[in-house]
């Protein structure tokens, strides 16, 4: 490519016209610009003399949706020499592959796995200059000859995304990424930038450690927060209970976080069953290729779908229609949340974003997360009694002016919060009166109306007041049930349910009736 035509008309205007070109976008926000100016500048293109020097190496800390590809897409489009990106996520790959081919720049993808033809033809390509942007990730870099075969071809700008994987996966399980320091040295590109966004002080340094070796790049920050996006905490007795009621009013395209393979597999499951509808699919990284472009090509033409979700989905794959967020299990990390829930809203609309608080989503953390104080972070935030948005920001060292729209982004600065589930209310007052009268098993059919499928408010004569929690399914209200035990405002006497203390030498009384 000429890289003359960027002094044809100035700076500014070349590269503006650039990304009108290629992209058509007819506007650049000012940290694209800098950021597009520093990349061009390291390389080179603006040499000429009493010009600024650019700042070299660089960390872009972006929100989700404000256009961070961009960054790297348009100068990968200008500069001369090749651009290498490296994402963590095969995902994330196909979806940059998918939107650089829109665009007509020239890129190829270098996994594992693939043909030695395969291989060679993108060695050839490469050798060639035809490729102007490689995609790959950390393990096919360091383990397969694609370092190698980079430094050959000379790099001209390489790009690290998601770039808080470095910090949060590789000193847990994907080492590799403490190696991009290393491959770096052996690449040896003209100017490295890592992106991501979410990044809190130690994140941040351990960028810094394992990528740039200590050395401190320049940083280009921008407000972390989504004004769009409506932060709610809701506390629940059965998270899938909860979450089938709360997908029967929400706005959609909605996705669903949870913290496992098999919980996915498993919710998706459920949430057919209970919605009759095949809306509903999962999506983790344990899927085949051809499995997951299926899933994504529904859910990006999908207008009304439901995606249950690992965090495979939480970074770069990009709906801008996502309306609702639910996080059914607790993430790891603040970092996490943030990266997840931005996944809605990108189209600067508005969206929810909701977390089930359970009982147990402690004891599922400390399982899970292996830095204990980030995992404490997560947890506090469902305890906030206090604005959610201006804890989580603060957690980034980022100040919270006012909490969304017309300061009413969250549950607590709109006095809608949910102190305890509302069915808690219900269940106890069933219980206590009718202490010793109903095992776990008959309390759950009475209260999910299973009595000999009929309503049962007429059933006893005790449980008028009460009625049934009609959309519940029973084992939604023994989920309930054993986590009011847990929580000590439950107790069994042989089996029989009875609130509050048993004291020594106080008898309850059998409750009169019969037990259906």
């Amino acid at each position: 490519m000429n890289t003359d035509v960027l002094d044809e008309d100035g700076r500014d205007d070349a590269v503006s016209r650039r990304a009108r070109e290629v992209f058509g976008v007819s506007y650049l926000y000012p940290f694209q610009r800098l950021a597009v100016h520093n990349i061009l500048g390291a390389c080179g293109l603006w040499e000429d003399e009493g010009a600024e020097a650019a700042p070299g190496d660089q960390i872009i800390l972006l929100p989700t949706g404000a256009g961070k590809s961009l960054c790297f897409q348009l100068p990968a489009a200008i500069l001369p020499g090749l651009t290498v990106v490296v994402y963590p996520l095969l995902s994330l790959m196909a979806d940059q592959k998918r939107r650089l081919d829109g665009a007509g720049i020239a890129s190829r993808v270098l996994r594992g796995g693939q043909q030695r033809r395969e291989r060679e033809e993108i060695r050839s390509a490469l050798e060639s200059g035809e490729v102007k942007l490689l995609i790959t990730n950390p393990e096919t870099l360091g383990a397969e000859g694609g370092a190698a075969l980079c430094a050959r071809a000379g790099v001209d700008h390489l790009v690290i995304d998601e770039a808080h994987c470095i910090a949060e996966w590789g000193e847990s399980f994907r080492p590799s990424y403490l190696e991009l320091g290393r491959i770096r040295g052996e690449i040896r590109p003209r100017t490295t930038t890592a992106f991501t966004a979410t990044a809190s002080p130690p994140v941040l340094e351990g960028i810094v450690r394992h990528l740039f070796g200590g050395e401190r790049p320049h940083v280009i920050s921008g407000n972390p927060d989504r004004p769009n996006i409506y932060y709610r905490v809701l506390p629940v007795l059965s998270k899938d209970e909860a979450l089938a009621e709360l997908l029967r009013s929400a706005d959609r395209p909605a996705i669903v976080f949870c913290a496992s393979r098999p919980g996915t597999e498993m919710t998706a499951r459920y949430l057919r069953r209970r919605f009759n509808s095949g809306e509903v699919f999962f999506y983790h990284a344990g899927l085949e290729r051809e499995e997951k472009k299926a899933v994504e090509e529904w859910f990006f033409a999908s207008r009304d779908g439901v995606l249950c979700a690992t965090c495979a989905y939480g970074m770069g794959v990009d709906k801008a229609d996502i309306r609702t967020v639910i996080h059914r299990d607790a993430p790891g990390s603040v970092e996490a949340y943030l990266q997840e829930s931005g996944r809605g809203g990108r189209d600067g609309k508005p969206c929810t974003a909701i977390l089930l608080a359970g009982s147990g989503d402690g004891a599922w953390s400390a399982k899970n997360a292996k830095d204990s104080s980030r995992r404490a972070a997560m947890l506090a935030y469902a305890a906030q009694a206090s604005c959610r948005r201006q804890y989580l920001l603060s957690l980034l060292g980022a100040e919270c002016a006012s909490c969304g729209e017309e300061g009413r982004g969250c549950d607590m600065c709109d006095a809608s919060a949910v102190r305890s589930p509302r069915e808690e209310e219900t269940i106890l007052g069933f219980i206590k009166k009718n202490p010793r009268r109903f095992t776990p098993a008959e309390a759950a059919r009475i209260l999910s109306g299973a009595v000999n499928h009929r309503p049962v408010s007429g059933a006893f004569p005790a449980l008028r007041g009460f009625g049934s929690l009609s959309r519940w399914e029973e084992s939604g209200v023994k989920e309930a049930l054993e986590t009011l035990l847990r929580q000590g405002k439950l107790r069994l006497c042989k089996n029989f349910f009875f609130r509050g203390r048993l004291r020594p030498g106080k008898r309850i009384p059998l409750a009169e009736g019969p037990i259906v």
